[in-house]
C-alpha cells in the first residue's frame, strides 16, 4: 500500500483511467473498433512510460543523484525505443485498427501524463 503515492504508480492509474474514458467515449460515439483502437493507442503510451517510471524512480536521495541521472537517460532511450517498436508491431500486425483512434488514444494518454507530472511532484513553484 505504500507504493500508491509513488509517482509512477499514480501516473499509471491516471493514464489507465484516461484510456478507459477515451475508449468508452469512442464506443458510445462510434463503434467497438474505435474503442479497441483507442485502448491499443493508450497501451502504446502506458507500457513504455511505466518502464521509464520504474527505472527512474526506484532510487531516491542525494547520494544516488548520478545513478538517478543515468537511469533517467537509459529509461528515456528505452521508452522511445519501446514506443517505436510497439507502433511498428501494431501497424504491421493489426489491419482492423482505426489509425486515427490509435493516435488519439496515444496522444491523449501522453498529454495527460505530461500535464499531471508537475501536479504529482508538488506543483510548479515560482519565487
Amino acid at each position: 500500500m505504500k507504493y500508491i503515492n509513488h509517482p509512477p504508480v499514480t501516473l499509471f492509474i491516471l493514464q489507465t483511467i484516461i484510456v478507459i474514458v477515451v475508449s468508452v467515449i469512442g464506443f458510445c460515439l462510434h463503434s467497438a473498433a474505435v474503442a479497441q483502437s483507442a485502448v491499443v493507442g493508450g497501451a502504446v503510451a502506458i507500457i513504455p512510460q511505466s518502464l521509464f517510471g520504474f527505472l527512474v524512480f526506484r532510487k531516491r536521495g542525494a547520494r544516488n543523484a548520478s545513478l538517478i541521472a543515468r537511469n533517467f537517460f537509459v529509461g528515456e532511450g528505452l521508452k522511445l525505443m519501446m514506443t517505436s517498436i510497439l507502433f511498428a508491431w501494431i501497424w504491421s500486425s493489426y489491419d482492423h485498427l482505426i489509425s486515427g483512434a490509435v493516435l488519439i488514444g496515444f496522444a491523449l494518454t501522453v498529454l495527460v501524463g505530461q500535464l499531471s507530472l508537475p501536479l504529482m511532484l508538488g506543483g510548479i513553484k515560482t519565487q
